[in-house]
């Protein structure tokens, strides 16, 4: 159903089209701000928006989009434009791992997984990052489920966050939306790939950029779920712990611990 992106309430349309061309946007009933300004900008816009970690593009991204990138009923049907961003995400990922690898000199000179083909390398890599895609999605799916679903009984916020402090939680949480904004919140992944081009060393940048992620990642679950920064931040502190210890597990049984400095990390 068409929401409001200011308050996160339901509205029954977001324009009403009286000629080609020629529409007006419905105002929130709740709010009385503009349902959905996002209708009428472009691409853009919508990405400086995301950028600057605004709830309302994410509203606009995940319930009005005439699309419905926000995804179906079923545990994991999510649209396909969102599927093959989430591989160009993962195959970003493995490139700026390899390359931090091939970066390093000490890793170099120590590691056994150095030697090996280059195919065996990259598989291994896109092995690991599909695999640490996969845990982190699912631990958050866990989190919400455990702390946010109504069904559970825990989904009580006394203190949402301000941009969706209108509106009451969902009466139920479609989790391929919740995928769903994990993903196209993660879109600062690919910027990394910008110190390759410009060759930056300093991995200072590369936690900068994940923790743009990360917040983005929040912002975007508290404007979908209506939780609080701080539950929202929770819940994924508790999914980004659950995914390092499946990391180090990982590298252990693959005999490649001495590359968790290197591979492990947000």
């Amino acid at each position: 159903m068409p929401t409001c992106v200011e308050c996160g309430a339901h509205v029954s349309n977001l324009f009403t089209e009286y000629s080609p061309g020629n529409i007006r946007l419905t105002h929130c009933k709740t709010c009385k701000s503009t349902a959905d300004k996002y209708v009428e900008h472009d691409f853009i816009i919508i990405f400086v928006d995301m950028l600057l970690h605004k709830p309302q593009v994410y509203r606009h991204l995940l319930c009005n989009r005439p699309e419905g990138i926000g995804g179906g009923t079923r545990t994991w049907d999510i649209h396909p434009n969102i599927k093959k961003l989430a591989v160009l995400l993962v195959l970003f990922e493995v490139y700026i791992k390899w390359y931090r690898l091939e970066s390093n000199a000490i890793a170099q000179q120590q590691s056994v997984f150095l030697t090996q083909s280059i195919v065996y390398q990259y598989l291994y890599i896109l092995l690991f990052c599909a695999y640490e895609f996969t845990v982190f999605q699912v631990a958050v799916r866990w989190a919400v489920y455990w702390f946010v679903d109504p069904r559970t009984g825990r989904g009580e916020d006394k203190h949402p966050a301000p941009s969706t402090a209108v509106s009451s939680h969902p009466t139920s949480i479609s989790y391929p939306q919740v995928t769903t904004a994990l993903i196209i919140s993660s879109f600062g992944k690919m910027l990394p790939i910008l110190m390759v081009i410009w060759d930056y060393n300093e991995q200072s940048y590369a936690w900068l950029i994940s923790l743009v992620v990360l917040t983005s990642n929040a912002e975007a679950l508290a404007a979908f779920l209506r939780t609080s920064y701080l539950k929202t931040y929770t819940l994924l502190s508790i999914s980004l712990a659950v995914k390092i210890a499946c990391e180090f597990i990982f590298l252990k049984a693959t005999g490649n611990k001495d590359l968790t400095s290197l591979l492990v990390g947000l």
